[in-house]
């Protein structure tokens, strides 16, 4: 079966899985973090993702805005308090729900532009380019795969898988890069050899979301 639109519940349903797979990660995180930051990423983000998951389910029950649950998930994680990490995250579910607001279904166009907004948010609030070693270096290439994918007329589904595999990509080619940002940058070349913690949390967000919609 082929699907052209998603619809609310599906977007809804996503924010537990990523919930899920973020705490199926929790303690590979913390250990990706230790030898360059705090090793608690992944406290943090399974923190911030669970009152993003409370604030999904107490959004109303007789309220389909896409637009409005994707800026309530941003709130949410504002107010988590989740170090550098929130206010990335908040600004970009803020802005992706901006771009999708008002709708309760969204097509291949709707799906592009929502993952753009959210890509722009984190360059925006992060000031990040490609290559300095952070969530952004899975972000983006999930991005351009996604928009090759829609240039090319693919389907939603390959839209998404396509994004996936690219955001994976992404995540593993920051294990070669040097940190130019955060508390890592600080260790210079010892940056180098280890994947970036906020490059896999996003992965996992991002493998979860989209790997959801897909199902």
């Amino acid at each position: 079966m082929t699907m052209e639109k998603i619809p609310f519940e599906k977007i809804k349903e996503a924010f537990s899985k990523v919930v899920e797979n973020l705490e199926k990660n929790r303690q590979y995180l913390n250990d990706l973090d230790s030898p360059i930051g705090d090793s608690d990423h992944g406290e943090s983000v399974c923190n911030a993702f669970q009152k993003v998951k409370e604030a999904v389910d107490k959004f109303p029950a007789d309220r389909r805005d896409i637009g409005a649950l994707l800026q309530e998930a941003g709130k949410a994680i504002i107010f988590s308090g989740g170090a550098a990490m929130g206010p990335l995250y908040g600004t970009a579910f803020m802005d992706a729900g901006k771009a999708v607001v008002g709708k309760e279904e969204l097509n291949k166009e709707d799906v592009l532009a929502m993952w753009k907004a959210f890509a722009q948010g984190i360059q925006r609030r992060g000031q990040v380019q490609p290559g300095e070693k952070t969530m952004y270096d899975t972000i983006y290439p999930s991005l351009q795969a996604m928009e090759k994918a829609f240039s090319e007329g693919k389907s939603l589904q390959e839209m998404l898988q396509e994004a996936i595999k690219a955001a994976k990509a992404g995540m593993e080619s920051t294990k070669d890069m040097l940190s130019k940002r955060g508390r890592s940058s600080r260790l210079g070349e010892r940056s180098i050899g280890h994947i970036d913690p906020g490059a896999a949390s996003s992965y996992f967000i991002i493998e979860a979301f989209f790997g959801s919609l897909i199902e």
